[in-house]
């Protein structure tokens, strides 16, 4: 099999309505911004729809299929991290203060699957998410960073240099200055955050074309770890419609095909299963593992 790169970018508490209908006129009164801040999806996050039009896919629009979800009960970020990467709808952590998953992840997969843990990398702008990166502890970034939380655009500067220099089979990218954001009950924040966010993702993208254009089977999947509840700044058990998220793919390796109908209700956890078809790792058999996203992934060659 050809090698593979696949990239995952999570903006964390990134909504679904921003990502799909643009700027909400109601908040956007409420934060006294200006008539011409409210803009379309495509408008805000220009790049990302791009991606969808040309040559990626989107699960989670309205009127497109049944959404996809964190599997919760606790709508908060390490729950939802931790149920992207191990690809378990249910996992030992319950709360942003969990020490771990207790699962096996898509880290711990590719770290085995080669010779050198430069296979696999991480890079966070809140640094509790290593904890829940790999069933054996923390992994670690290839270069030393702060415990504080680190700008979003010092880790994407980072994260893009390696991808460049020492194209990684797994790479994790988070990005949570949104998140920080929309807590402050900061809507211009947020939507400063989500279209810096927007221009790094097509740097992502168009790294990886230039891989594929060398023979490597890639994907790109960028998706959130959480929703936000009716109020913008809060998520969480108290908040269910917190739980619904969005996912947009692309890469050689992804069916190209627009504004996707999923045939079943999706969910976090389904993303690693996807990842660990693709790139041809043992899929999970635990009765709370997810099912891959067959609407997202090219046929095998025959």
């Amino acid at each position: 099999m050809p090698p593979v790169t696949v990239v995952i970018v999570t903006l964390d508490g990134v909504r679904w309505q921003e990502v799909f209908e643009g700027v909400e006129p109601r908040l956007a009164a409420s934060h006294q911004l200006a008539p011409s801040a409210v803009v379309s999806a495509a408008e805000l996050m220009p790049n990302l729809h791009r991606i969808v039009g040309t040559h990626g896919a989107a699960l989670g629009a309205p009127g497109h299929g049944a959404p996809i979800s964190a599997s919760g009960p606790n709508f908060v970020s390490l729950p939802g991290y931790a149920e992207l990467l191990s690809g378990r709808r249910a996992t030992r952590c319950r709360d942003n203060q969990c020490t771990g998953g207790g699962a096996r992840t898509l880290l711990d997969d590719f770290r085995d699957s080669g010779r050198s843990s430069s296979h696999v990398a991480v890079f966070t702008s809140w640094p509790d998410i290593g904890r829940v990166t790999s069933e054996h502890g923390v992994v670690a970034e290839p270069l030393p960073r702060s415990a504080r939380f680190r700008p979003d655009a010092e880790t994407a500067a980072l994260a893009l240099a390696h991808l460049k220099n020492h194209p990684p089979k797994f790479m994790f990218l988070g990005l949570g200055e949104p998140d920080e954001f929309a807590h402050q009950n900061d809507y211009a924040g947020y939507l400063n955050a989500v279209r810096h966010a927007d221009a790094r993702i097509a740097e992502v993208d168009e790294e990886l074309a230039l891989l594929a254009a060398h023979g490597t089977r890639t994907a790109l999947f960028i998706t959130a770890d959480h929703g936000r509840a009716h109020n913008f700044v809060e998520h969480g058990s108290k908040f269910p419609e917190s739980a619904r998220v969005w996912l947009v793919a692309t890469g050689s390796a992804v069916r190209a095909a627009g504004f996707v109908v999923a045939p079943t209700q999706r969910h976090l956890a389904d993303l690693a299963p996807t990842v660990r078809q693709l790139a041809g790792l043992p899929q999970d058999r635990d009765p709370e593992a997810g099912m891959p996203l067959s609407e997202l992934l090219l046929p095998p060659n025959p």
